[in-house]
């Protein structure tokens, strides 16, 4: 019996998105461990040999990426990589460990990143080496956000948010989302795979219905309703709430839970978002996920094109 060929492009969706320092090039790495170059302004695949991170990480999967004064913090399948959009490949080097991260930010010149195991690490960005463990979570760690210089968030397949104090090492606070009966969603389970912060807030979800939380009261403000889908990202866009996830939705809610708008992207999913407010007069929004497609959208909210990127 002859197996008909599948094409590759069934398989291949975005792990997550690389924007460059014009806002005008991004790279977009994938499940198959593959990154292409794309000029959002020309609709183009650029040149792939100008910048390094095409070439950072070969053969690895990026799950993640935060930028910082010209230099990318990666968490990728392999540990945490440091490099530059241009230069040598993995210039200012690579924690390797058997561990895979899949989320980084920065904190100062440091780095956070979580992975799996429970881990959940800082790394030295100048010395480019581990400078602290940060142990209390029993399984995977999927996504670490920065309130401050002294305070980040993290969650994870464990289902509890903690809310970490640098300067202690230790947790101050935490919750656990699928502990509020309205958010709750027993079949899918209680892990997290969208979380961020901005000042006193967090927006989470994943098992659970994404939701707001008011950390100074520990408690679920808003239920954000996606309509039964599971979110893969969520974003604070100052007092605007941006998520999307297994659905080709992306949707926008103010801090009192109230649906701003629900956008249609030509996307069967939605795995990463990156947004832009400052760069250019008019913000705009790139989505990716499956199939092998950019939508970018003006003003937030209008689809202005697409760039596919796998022929």
């Amino acid at each position: 019996m002859v197996v008909p060929a599948v094409k590759e492009s069934y398989f291949l969706h975005a792990d997550c998105l690389i924007h460059g320092p014009t806002q005008e090039e991004v790279i977009i790495s994938t499940n198959l461990s593959k990154k292409y170059l794309v000029n959002i302004k020309q609709n183009v695949l650029s040149a792939q040999s100008r910048p390094t991170l095409c070439s950072a990480g070969t053969g690895q999967r990026i799950y993640s990426s935060a930028q910082q004064d010209g230099v990318y913090a990666l968490g990728t399948s392999s540990g945490v990589g440091i490099c530059q959009w241009e230069g040598v490949p993995n210039a200012t080097g690579m924690i390797e460990t058997d561990t895979s991260f899949y989320s980084v930010a920065w904190v100062g010149t440091n780095i956070l990143a979580c992975g799996d195991n429970g881990t959940l690490i800082e790394v030295d960005g100048r010395a480019q080496q581990k400078c602290r463990d940060y142990t209390g979570h029993s399984s995977s760690v999927n996504v670490v956000k920065v309130r401050d210089d002294n305070s980040f968030v993290s969650a994870g397949y464990d289902g509890i948010c903690r809310i970490w104090d640098r300067r202690t090492g230790g947790v101050s606070k935490q919750f656990t989302p699928s502990s509020w009966a309205s958010a709750a969603r027993p079949k899918l389970g209680s892990h997290i795979t969208a979380l961020d912060v901005w000042d006193d807030w967090v927006v989470v979800g994943g098992g659970p219905n994404l939701s707001l939380w008011y950390m100074k009261e520990d408690a679920g403000v808003s239920l954000l309703d996606m309509g039964g889908s599971v979110p893969s990202i969520a974003k604070f866009a100052q007092d605007t709430i941006i998520a999307a996830g297994d659905d080709s939705f992306i949707y926008h809610w103010n801090l009192s839970g109230k649906l701003k708008y629900k956008v249609t992207s030509k996307l069967s999913r939605v795995t990463d978002l990156h947004l832009d407010t400052v760069s250019r007069n008019q913000p705009f929004l790139i989505a990716a996920g499956s199939p092998a497609e950019l939508n970018v959208f003006m003003d937030l909210g209008y689809l202005s094109h697409t760039v596919p990127y796998l022929g």
